[in-house]
């Protein structure tokens, strides 16, 4: 893997730069009992964090490098942070609703329950 922590996908996609990942690999360098898995997330974390909002073709894009991370506990994290996203495309929420891991389910649920879609209601005291 270029740099020792990103697969190529994760170039191909665009979620990791070049520089990023020469960045990513000075710190996994400095941190050498850190797993490679907490960079791969710190990096998807960066990514994400400076969209703002992830769009539809976003969300796919993380999505999809989430169901092929070998690595589980973070493929199930990158899924379920696209699940959260506002924009995150019905098919996603619909894959994930029923995907066999179970955090990637209850993240599903949460985003379409009827509580996710709006803002509980403020209750004034009778009188």
């Amino acid at each position: 893997m270029p740099f020792g922590l990103f697969p190529p996908e994760w170039f191909a996609s665009g979620v990791v730069t070049p520089d990023a990942a020469a960045d990513f690999a000075r710190y996994a360098a400095a941190s050498p009992n850190t797993p490679e898995r907490a960079w791969r997330w710190a990096a998807a974390r960066d990514w994400a964090e400076e969209r703002g909002r992830l769009t539809a073709d976003e969300c796919r894009t993380l999505y999809q490098l989430g169901a092929t991370e070998p690595d589980i506990n973070l493929g199930t994290a990158l899924m379920c942070l696209v699940t959260y996203q506002p924009f995150c495309p019905v098919e996603l929420r619909a894959a994930a609703a029923t995907h066999p891991r179970a955090a990637v389910r209850r993240a599903a649920a949460l985003m379409t329950s009827p509580a996710s879609e709006s803002p509980a209601p403020v209750r004034t005291p009778a009188g």
